[in-house]
């Protein structure tokens, strides 16, 4: 009755794919069967399909909490959770938050752009860009943001939940991995106040340290 050939049946046939191209219904299919912490490898390494798998799981939930009960699933509420997910479906490349007084959208590029701010005011980081991190999408990838104006976008979105990968290079003398945890924390921070996220998770990687200009050296 959850299984995964029902929800596939009931999703929108013309929602679109990830950005990285991997279909809803099939994570769908994936957090249905129970399976949404046997990611695969390419699962591993995309924002996209971490961020997919996440906000399909909190919606799915009500859904396996009723399955695991000796009572029949109203057939109003798996057709209220499967509402929902088409409507998150819709647009991939937005967030979506649905209120009382209408429906609340947050392109994944303003994502990232809050995302690589934030990062760039804490101290010690000299430079904060987004990281792609799965080489066999990669040019999927480079092709989809560009097209949405996305440079540089390593931001997985659904619903309201993002995945955000980062790179940094750190000032010379500074606690690497204390730079890189306060960075994970006011993005998280961030994003949740400003942008209404409920689920943030920021994946950082510090790839290079940057010294001093000689003439900042000498004073």
């Amino acid at each position: 009755m959850t299984g995964p050939s029902g929800a596939r049946r009931l999703l929108d046939p013309a929602s679109q794919p990830l950005p990285c191209g991997a279909g809803v219904d099939e994570l769908l299919e994936q957090v249905a069967d129970g399976d949404a912490d046997r990611l695969t490898e390419h699962q591993r390494t995309c924002p996209h399909c971490r961020a997919a798998i996440a906000e399909l799981r909190v919606l799915w939930a009500p859904v396996q909490e009723y399955a695991r009960q000796p009572v029949r699933l109203p057939r109003l509420l798996r057709a209220s959770v499967l509402r929902q997910l088409d409507r998150l479906v819709h647009d991939v490349w937005y967030t979506l938050q649905l209120t009382d007084t209408g429906a609340v959208r947050v392109a994944a590029r303003v994502v990232a752009a809050v995302a690589r701010d934030a990062a760039s005011r804490v101290p010690g980081v000299r430079v904060a860009l987004g990281r792609s991190t799965e080489a066999g999408s990669a040019g999927l990838v480079s092709r989809a943001t560009t097209g949405h104006l996305h440079p540089h976008a390593a931001v997985g979105v659904l619903g309201r939940t993002a995945v955000v990968d980062l790179a940094l290079a750190v000032s010379y003398g500074e606690p690497v991995h204390q730079v890189a945890r306060e960075v994970q924390r006011r993005v998280i921070a961030e994003l949740r106040e400003n942008l209404g996220l409920q689920s943030v998770t920021v994946n950082v990687a510090v790839d290079d340290v940057a010294a001093e200009p000689a003439d900042q050296q000498q004073h």
